[in-house]
């Protein structure tokens, strides 16, 4: 969790594979003999070389006039926010930029061959740091700051072995990305890890430079023919249908599905759902699916967890089964949010309804407005028995606790959310904390909670 607050650029060369650079696995011919005394100190720009005459005469093709010519040495802009779509969206909007994102990434290692064949300095990639997701700021003050906006420039050859590692990791993700889009086939950042677990050593390098690559370019990850394995469960009334023709039912196992990826979904059936209600945890998510008061209310109504933080993928569902759209008979179920009496199940509502801070280049199209927040409040504290200890989700504040939620209250987003704000100020006032578990601890707490909060659910007869 805590990862996702990382300096990017604090991410640790490999110890015990520093020397250990990626090789290309294109083919097997020698590098042009003037420039291979220019690359012996940084394999990766052997693979580069190596591959000159296929990247000059068969993988780049002329850009077309709807792309136009990209400058070498221009930083890719940020889009507006108001163009950046994603998943369901994402398939259409991020289809229509995927030949600028080649053009660019062809762009990139064109100039890296002109430097190695003409000896006119060193070759760089820059890079824009997404925010920090830990210092959100109001809109009105991000569009201040944008000109602060963090860049990195990575060199080659470069000031340390640390540098000429990110270098190599960049180029190296970009070649699996252009490959990907040339043949028009979907990675997973799992695939791209395991394309050279070597060179990246842990998964997380991976995530951050993908999405960090995505962000400079301005597009969703989407656009790079990227996506993240999809965490998320749903179960309940709705059927989707495949662009294959198949169907596929999300109550098919009576613990959840895995959600979907959105582009291979044609459209859905919501006929019978009155309520979509998304859960932090999968323990308090499968609990709920087995209780009787979704035996009783199944038919109709939608769970939905991401396992803790969303991820891309469960978020554009969510837009996909309540933003009304010809895909989904144009449904609107409400969507409510149980989340933990915590700063993180907080942050966690807030980025479901707000987007996140982090992957600001993805979230313009996920942002749910209208989610509603049903709980854990405070009160959940005063209902707690007084038997009730630590195992049963009734937790003091820890200093990490105490400084997230202080810097949550200054969070523009928060501006909206007043009585989130009251139960922030609360929480520290009180010094404790509320897991979702707490409403196991009171007989049948969980579905009074629900049955008092969900007013759509009609009665089965």
């Amino acid at each position: 969790m805590d990862d996702d607050f990382e300096d990017l650029f604090n991410t640790g060369c490999p110890q015990d594979d520093k020397h250990q650079i990626w090789q290309s696995d294109h083919g097997s011919s020698m590098p042009p003999t003037d420039i291979e005394h220019k690359t012996m100190n940084c394999p990766a720009l052997e693979g580069i070389a190596t591959e000159h005459e296929l990247f000059s005469n068969t993988m780049w093709s002329p850009a077309s006039s709807e792309y136009a010519e990209v400058s070498p040495t221009e930083v890719l802009p940020l889009a507006n926010a108001s163009e950046q779509t994603d998943d369901m969206t994402m398939t259409t909007g991020a289809d229509r930029r995927r030949p600028d994102v080649l053009t660019r990434i062809e762009t990139i290692f064109e100039e890296m061959m002109n430097v190695l064949l003409n000896e006119t300095g060193q070759m760089g990639v820059t890079l824009k740091h997404r925010p920090r997701s830990s210092t959100r700021r109001s809109e009105a003050a991000t569009v201040t700051d944008e000109h602060l906006e963090a860049e990195r420039q990575l060199c080659f050859p470069g000031r340390s072995e640390m540098e000429a590692w990110r270098f190599t990791v960049v180029t190296r993700i970009l070649e699996l990305v252009h490959e990907a889009l040339r043949n028009n086939t979907v990675l997973s950042k799992r695939d791209i890890y395991y394309r050279d677990p070597a060179l990246f050593n842990k998964q997380s390098t991976v995530d951050r430079y993908v999405d960090d690559i995505a962000y400079t370019f301005g597009v969703p990850r989407s656009a790079l023919n990227v996506t993240a394995v999809a965490k998320g469960l749903i179960l309940g009334a709705a059927t989707f249908t495949r662009r294959d023709g198949s169907s596929l039912c999300a109550d098919a196992n009576p613990e959840g599905i895995l959600v979907p990826p959105m582009r291979d979904i044609l459209s859905i059936s919501l006929s019978t759902v009155s309520w979509i209600l998304v859960i932090e945890k999968e323990a308090t998510f499968r609990s709920v699916a087995a209780s009787p008061y979704w035996q009783q209310h199944s038919g109709q109504g939608i769970l939905i967890t991401a396992k803790g933080y969303p991820d891309i993928a469960t978020r554009a569902l969510l837009q996909f089964l309540s933003v009304a759209m010809p895909q989904n008979g144009f449904a609107s179920p409400p969507v409510y949010g149980l989340v933990d009496f915590d700063p993180d199940g907080l942050a966690i509502f807030t980025t479901y309804k707000h987007g996140s801070a982090r992957l600001s280049n993805e979230h313009a199209g996920l942002k749910l407005a209208g989610m509603q927040w049903l709980g854990l409040r405070s009160s959940a504290l005063a209902n707690a028995s007084d038997d009730t200890h630590t195992g049963q989700g009734l937790l003091p504040l820890t200093p990490r606790d105490r400084k997230r939620a202080k810097l949550m209250l200054e969070w523009g987003v928060l501006a909206e959310e007043e009585e989130m704000r009251q139960e922030l100020q609360k929480m520290l006032m009180l010094g404790f904390k509320a897991e979702l578990q707490l409403l196991d601890a009171t007989p049948d707490g969980m579905a009074n909670l629900l049955a008092s909060a969900l007013p759509f659910v009609v009665p089965c007869l």
